[in-house]
């Protein structure tokens, strides 16, 4: 009797220390991701509701870990370690992960969008998600359309009013050869800056100005050393996130679709927090002493004619030509629904 005790005794904690191991010792996956933004950033709001998302819908078994102001290496460096696995997710402007995808190229296309709502709901489209989707066969789980924002021209020379006002400025832009030849069709001299050198390119006045959306202009106080921010709208320029998709694919398949649901609320929150802003950010460049200026769509027009055409004869001949017209005809789509019956 004494050894049928013992022995269920023994048994009964056998079972207790199982289930305690099991609780304590249960696998913790921890998720990086690296944004070259700060944590007032209108994306990386948007990341901290995907983070809280996720990490209560996994219960605590999916940790999402944001480094934001390019801790872990600027846009380029923190795709190719998403790329080679060495971290897991990162956002960027589509300018650098045309360096390992060169269909992000369709967002370089000047004067594309006249709006956000052009913009989103073509990138929201088939087209868009057929974008994403793109990256699988480089190693890269295209998640989301994080929010960045309609990119605007500062300057110390003049307000821009039309193509005629670029002629000669010296403007910094990122490392993207579409942006440069945009510029270069629009007159300007475009020289390349990395985002973690820009302000101190505008302090030393190596250029005559820069081009970012408002919320970087605010952010990265532009008004220290720009005078004029002219409101030319480019380019539309979402910062997609990315995730290593060796290691997505290894998640259980629960998590993956908690992780994809989380992106998509952390996108459009992010847009929405932009959008509301960018008025509030106006007034206040203005206040800190900037002239800002808005520019006529007659100017706009102008600036597509004498850049776009050049530009997308150069994506076509650096990417699948079929793709750029399926995303001209996506955009061309979207605009006739919009107009239909009106």
């Amino acid at each position: 009797m004494k050894k049928r005790h013992l022995f269920t005794g023994t048994a009964l904690l056998a079972a207790s220390l199982f289930l305690f191991s099991g609780i304590v010792f249960a696998k913790t996956t921890k998720a990086r991701i690296s944004v070259c933004n700060s944590m007032t950033h209108p994306q990386t709001i948007g990341l901290m509701l995907f983070k809280k998302y996720v990490e209560e819908e996994t219960k605590g078994a999916v940790e999402i870990a944001i480094y934001c102001n390019s801790q872990l290496g600027g846009e380029r460096e923190s795709v190719e370690q998403v790329k080679s696995g060495a971290l897991e997710m990162a956002t960027a402007s589509a300018g650098p992960l045309t360096t390992f995808n060169n269909k992000f190229m369709v967002l370089d296309i000047p004067f594309a969008f006249d709006s956000y709502d052009a913009a989103w709901g073509v990138l929201d489209g088939p087209m868009g998600q057929k974008l994403l989707e793109s990256s699988e066969s480089i190693g890269l789980k295209g998640l989301a359309f994080m929010e960045n924002g309609f990119r605007h021209v500062t300057n110390n020379v003049r307000p821009i009013n039309g193509p005629a006002d670029l002629d000669g400025i010296k403007i910094r832009t990122m490392e993207a050869p579409m942006h440069m030849a945009n510029f270069k069709g629009l007159g300007a001299n475009p020289t390349p800056v990395p985002w973690t050198e820009l302000y101190m390119t505008m302090q030393q006045k190596i250029v005559d100005g820069q081009e970012n959306p408002l919320a970087n202009i605010w952010e990265l106080k532009m008004y220290e050393v720009q005078k004029y921010t002219s409101l030319t709208g480019h380019i539309y320029d979402p910062m997609p996130l990315v995730a290593n998709l060796a290691w997505f694919n290894k998640l259980p398949k629960e998590h993956q679709a908690i992780i994809e649901r989380g992106a998509l609320l952390g996108q459009n929150y992010s847009r929405f927090v932009n959008q509301a802003r960018e008025r509030e950010l106006v007034e206040k460049l203005e206040a800190k002493g900037m002239k800002v200026n808005d520019l006529s769509a007659k100017a706009k027009e102008e600036m597509r004619k004498k850049s776009q055409g050049a530009v997308v004869a150069q994506i076509k001949s650096s990417t699948d030509k079929k793709f750029v017209d399926e995303w001209l005809e996506a955009i061309k789509a979207f605009n006739k629904d919009v107009n239909a019956g009106m």
